[in-house]
C-alpha cells in the first residue's frame, strides 16, 4: 500500500511540475525557420561573392587579412588599426516586424593583452539593425581561446525596419574563425 501511495504522489508531482521545465516553453515543431537569407555562406570571397561580403576597417594601413578554405573563414590581425568588419547587407520586406536569428560557428585565439588600442578587445558576430547602433560581439566567448561553438543572436525587428547588416567584427589581437553563418526569419505559431 505504501509503495502505491509513493508512486501516486510521484506521478502527481511530475504532472504538476513537468510544465515548469525550461525547455517546455517552446516545444519542437512550434517554430519554423525560413531559408538562410545570407549568400556565400562558404566564404568563397571571389568573383561574384566579393560583392556579397564587404570588408571595412578603421582608417590607415590594412590591419587584418581574411581568407577562406573549406567553408571556414579566417580573420587575422596583422597591424595596429583597432577594428575590422566583414558583413553582408540585407534589404527584404519580409524582415519588417520579423523575429530573426543570426548565428555562426566561431572559434577564437583572441588575446586581450597586450592592449593594442582603446576599444574593447573582442571579436565575433556583428549585427546592425537598420540605422541603429551596431552590436559588436555582444555575446559570450568573444575573447581568449575557445574551440568551435555556435553563437546565436535572436532579435525581434520593429515593423518599420526592412534592412540590416550581419557579419563578423574583429577588434582584438590574434585570429577569429567562422563557419556556417545563418540568418533566418523565425516564425512561431500563436498560442
Amino acid at each position: 500500500m505504501r509503495e502505491t501511495v509513493v508512486l501516486l504522489l510521484t506521478m502527481m508531482m511530475l504532472f504538476v511540475f513537468a510544465p515548469l521545465r525550461a525547455d517546455s516553453a517552446e516545444q519542437p515543431g512550434e517554430c519554423k525557420e525560413s531559408d538562410n537569407l545570407l549568400l556565400d555562406t562558404t566564404f568563397e570571397l571571389s568573383g561574384e561573392a566579393t560583392r556579397v561580403w564587404r570588408y571595412s576597417q578603421h582608417t590607415g594601413e590594412r590591419s587584418f587579412v581574411y581568407a577562406a578554405e573549406d567553408g571556414e573563414l579566417e580573420l587575422t590581425r596583422i597591424s595596429g588599426q583597432p577594428w575590422m568588419i566583414l558583413k553582408q547587407r540585407l534589404s527584404n520586406s519580409e524582415l519588417s516586424g520579423a523575429r530573426i536569428r543570426f548565428s555562426a560557428e566561431l572559434k577564437g585565439d583572441l588575446p586581450a593583452e597586450p592592449k593594442i588600442h582603446a576599444f574593447e578587445h573582442k571579436a565575433g558576430l556583428y549585427l546592425r539593425l537598420g540605422r541603429g547602433r551596431a552590436e559588436l560581439a555582444d555575446h559570450d566567448q568573444n575573447v581568449g581561446s575557445f574551440d568551435w561553438q555556435r553563437i546565436e543572436l535572436d532579435r525581434q525587428l520593429p515593423s518599420s525596419l526592412s534592412r540590416l547588416e550581419a557579419g563578423f567584427v574583429h577588434q582584438a589581437g590574434g585570429t577569429l574563425w567562422a563557419r556556417n553563418p545563418k540568418l533566418v526569419i523565425v516564425m512561431c505559431e500563436e498560442e
